[in-house]
């Protein structure tokens, strides 16, 4: 045997060939876990039914078909009977068994499966959940993580309530400048309660020029408490008006979305609203004089006056009503 045949003969043929397959399986993998869990996947992009219809069905191959055909409901097959639950009082009288609900073949497949849209739904979620990265295994395993700590009593989630409080702190953003004069302080500072009376509309009115935004809100004074706050209702997000039953008076207990609020300042009222609006950030908000920014309107007698404000008629700011206090 000649040298160049002995050299030859050192290298098995198969060696790169093995090695090239696992490779390939490796990246194949990498593929697959970059498109089924990574928010960056094509997936989020593409319109699913484009890619999961009853033509790509046919394609693929039979063993795929049948893994998959496991995870649909019976529904979805052509040899799906109704049947009753084991639970049903039916039941109980009946000696024989029920057929079985579906066989889960993959030929049996209906085509319009695939533009149900409660499939279509779920392919939108499985975009959604894709996209904000929950199918990712990091995530998965926070959360089953949390859901054991929740189990053993190590963790807790916190209250609704809490959550809110901690995300929505109240700050009062009236800021008196020490060189005004003992009585523009003593006004300044005045007690909210005073000035505002139960059934009045406060009515709110900032027009944001930096962010293009105006604001308005109409809020009902439903209470004064005796920690010096005021019960307010308002409509969540940026619905101006109060709807009409809460405009007659005594008006019935609200029902959502009306939102109810303690506030013992207007410049606690003010940081409510926008965060009710939800258009500009806080950090945007100018710290102005909140007294000037609201209005209140106020039943004088009975009549009724289509006005939005349930026949109330406007009395003034809350900086001049605040200013007639003595």
């Amino acid at each position: 045997m000649s040298r160049r045949s002995l050299r030859n003969a050192q290298v098995p043929p198969s060696a790169p060939a093995t090695s090239k397959r696992k490779s390939d399986l490796v990246a194949a993998e990498s593929d697959i876990n970059k498109l089924l869990k990574l928010p960056k996947s094509k997936l989020t992009t593409k319109h699913l039914p484009d890619i999961i219809n009853p033509s790509s069905w046919e394609i693929i191959s039979s063993e795929s078909r049948s893994r998959l055909s496991q995870f649909l409901p019976p529904t979805a097959f052509a040899d799906y009977q109704k049947t009753l639950d084991p639970d049903h009082p039916s039941r109980v009288r009946q000696h024989h068994p029920q057929p079985s609900p579906g066989s889960h073949y993959p030929d049996l497949v209906l085509p319009v499966l695939f533009t149900d849209p409660h499939f279509l739904a779920a392919a939108r979620t499985f975009q959604d959940h894709l996209y904000s990265g929950w199918l990712k295994d990091e995530f998965k395993a926070n959360v089953s993580t949390y859901q054991e700590g929740i189990r053993n009593g190590s963790l807790a989630a916190p209250w609704k309530d809490e959550e809110w409080d901690r995300d929505h702190p109240r700050h009062d953003l009236l800021v008196v400048s020490p060189a005004k004069s003992r009585k523009s302080s003593k006004a300044s500072t005045a007690d909210l309660r005073l000035v505002v009376q139960v059934g009045d509309i406060i009515s709110y009115r900032h027009n944001f020029a930096a962010n293009n935004v105006l604001v308005e809100k109409d809020v009902l004074v439903h209470s004064i408490n005796t920690d010096r706050s005021i019960t307010v209702l308002m409509e969540s997000g940026t619905v101006q008006h109060l709807p009409q039953y809460l405009l007659i008076p005594g008006p019935p207990d609200p029902v959502p979305p009306i939102q109810g609020m303690d506030v013992s300042s207007p410049g606690m009222l003010e940081t409510g609203i926008l965060d009710l609006d939800g258009r500009v950030e806080r950090a945007k908000r100018p710290n102005g004089n909140a007294w000037k920014a609201f209005t209140v309107y106020r039943r004088r007698d009975d009549s009724w006056i289509d006005n939005n404000k349930g026949g109330r008629q406007q009395s003034g700011t809350l900086h001049y009503l605040r200013s007639t206090i003595h």
